[in-house]
């Protein structure tokens, strides 16, 4: 017997069972690769605006929206870093449980590890729930990873005995103190040169510096029947235009609109209502064609509430095909809103807001977007060319402000 392992620490034909370490060996390689995926969202998602992932499926269920915030980083070091260090410390472990001859402190260890995988499981899970609003599959993946780890060891610890497994790796650092330091400062001196020398790109990404809408120039306000207008006060051509802000027509014919109310701002009122192209609050649809048009329009809608709906209603036509990729603060930061009052709005006011425009859509049987209604008369896809010549008419004084067509 070697004179420096304990007795109770001697491997015996009991011991040899090898199919949990295996198995953790696998999970652990399995773990591996689910971490180095999630640091590769994290990095494009933190550096590329554009980036979605493929399990960027709503905003609840959605690993871009966890890997964005700010949760995401720990002491310096993205969460999904720890972990590929994490699964190599046990993959390591796991080695070390199929050739070692003493099974009492590598299934202590093993055990005492999966623990803590678990509470940080536990932890990380709280955060994403409670704290970020969104959830990521591949983190789930890796919570059962850990909780199926636990498991293993658990089995292997009982041939040896649980509590004298985990008290075991404790035994051995009070008898040997050096020898147990000496297997800790290898992962120890990684992490501590991780949290030294990791670059911060998630300090760069473009979207935090991305200017704030200015406000318009123009009148604006909202409408007594609804809808936000901007334009004229005593208008000769009132547009009142249906759109989607995932819609590209509608993105088109936004610009448009824009460039004719700055061309003619003593003639021609513009009044936005929405349409989403989206079941989750237009009934009328068989199918759900823009996934992220309801949120975007009630974004646009309690940006109203804080008299920033034109700088929302500009910024959405660019960005609303990334909004389920966006934390609720990025959005809020970038249209200058405050991001508590813009999360309460969007749970009890921005449903409200939205649904009256599209019961008013469909009373109108709206079919498709932008839809422009201009003196009673729907218009689908573009204006109707007499609206141009009317403006022009009116600013060259061939038509009187309250004059018809």
């Amino acid at each position: 017997m070697n004179k420096e392992q304990p007795a109770d620490d001697v491997a015996t034909p009991g011991h040899a069972i090898r199919w949990p370490w295996w198995l953790t060996l696998f999970l652990c390689l399995a773990g591996l690769l689910l971490s180095i995926l999630l640091e590769r969202i994290h990095f494009k998602s933190n550096t590329d605006p554009t980036f979605q992932s493929f399990c960027a499926i709503d905003r609840k269920v959605n690993c871009d929206i966890v890997a964005r915030s700010s949760y995401a980083v720990l002491l310096g070091v993205p969460v999904a870093t720890w972990g590929i260090l994490a699964y190599a410390v046990a993959a390591v472990t796991a080695l070390w449980g199929l050739r070692s001859r003493r099974p009492l402190l590598v299934t202590g260890l093993g055990l005492d590890l999966a623990l803590a995988y678990v509470a940080a499981s536990v932890g990380f899970a709280a955060v994403s729930i409670w704290l970020i609003s969104a959830v990521c599959l591949l983190c789930i993946a890796t919570y059962a990873i850990n909780v199926l780890f636990l498991g293993c060891m658990v089995f292997a610890a009982r041939a040896v005995g649980i509590r004298a497994a985990l008290a075991q790796p404790f035994r051995d650092l009070g008898a040997r103190p050096l020898h147990s330091l000496g297997i800790a400062l290898l992962p120890l001196a990684v992490a501590l040169a991780l949290m030294a020398s990791h670059p911060a790109y998630w300090h760069n990404t473009p979207a935090t510096h991305r200017p704030v809408p200015s406000a318009p120039t123009l009148p604006h306000g909202v409408e007594p029947g609804g809808g936000h207008f901007i334009g004229a006060l005593d208008p000769v051509v009132t547009v009142v235009e249906f759109s989607d802000y995932e819609c590209p027509f509608c993105r088109v014919a936004h610009t448009q609109l824009r460039s004719l109310v700055e061309r003619f701002p003593t003639r021609l009122r513009v009044v936005h209502r929405h349409y989403p192209l989206d079941l989750s609050c237009n009934p009328s649809l068989t199918s759900r064609m823009h996934e992220n048009a309801c949120f975007a329009a009630m974004i646009a809608e309690c940006a109203g509430r804080q008299n920033r709906f034109w700088q929302a209603n500009d910024y959405l036509f660019a960005e609303a095909r990334m909004m389920n990729s966006r934390p609720i603060s990025e959005i809020a930061h970038d249209i200058g809103l405050d991001a508590t009052a813009l999360e309460s709005c969007l749970r009890a006011e921005g449903p409200r807001s939205v649904g009256l425009d599209v019961d008013e859509g469909n009373r109108l049987n709206i079919r498709g977007t932008p839809t422009f209604l201009v003196e009673g008369k729907t218009y689908t896809g573009n204006l109707p060319p007499w609206v141009l010549g009317r403006l022009e008419a009116a600013a060259e004084g061939r038509l009187d402000a309250g004059s018809s067509r």
